[in-house]
């Protein structure tokens, strides 16, 4: 396995409710963001988010595509998502789907998590191989 580690930068995030059933919320969000450092590119996100009662907290999953570089390769592969949003902090875990990576990233597989930080900062790392075939 080798190892990826950068920031993510969101630069758009559009989340709407998709039902607000008290003291239930539960939203939609289409998001749009930049990763930097070993990722260079962009990602397209949705996530399925469920708030707690006052809206203090979430759980949320959804997919990422990321489209751009690792090193010398080029393409696009999609993470799987599952986090946990509470006290303005954001962690989650990602998987890459199988069969998902397309150009240079065909036969991707591997793991990652990503979190904030106090400054709002986002730190991820991504463990990833290439013997993984679709």
């Amino acid at each position: 396995m080798q190892a990826a580690s950068g920031t993510i930068k969101h630069t758009n995030w559009d989340e709407n409710p998709y039902h607000d059933s008290s003291p239930h919320k539960g939203t939609i969000a289409h998001i749009d963001a930049v990763l930097e450092g070993d990722l260079k590119g962009d990602a397209k996100t949705a996530y399925v988010m469920a708030y707690n009662q006052g809206g203090t907290s979430a759980h949320y999953t959804g997919h990422l595509l990321f489209t751009g570089t690792l090193g010398d390769k080029r393409g696009s592969f999609v993470l799987f998502e599952q986090g946990y949003w509470g006290n303005d902090i954001a962690s989650s875990t990602w998987q890459i789907a199988t069969g998902s990576g397309t150009g240079d990233f065909t036969g991707i597989s591997g793991a990652g998590r990503y979190a904030t930080e106090q400054d709002k900062s986002v730190h991820y790392t991504l463990e990833y191989d290439f013997n993984q075939r679709s």
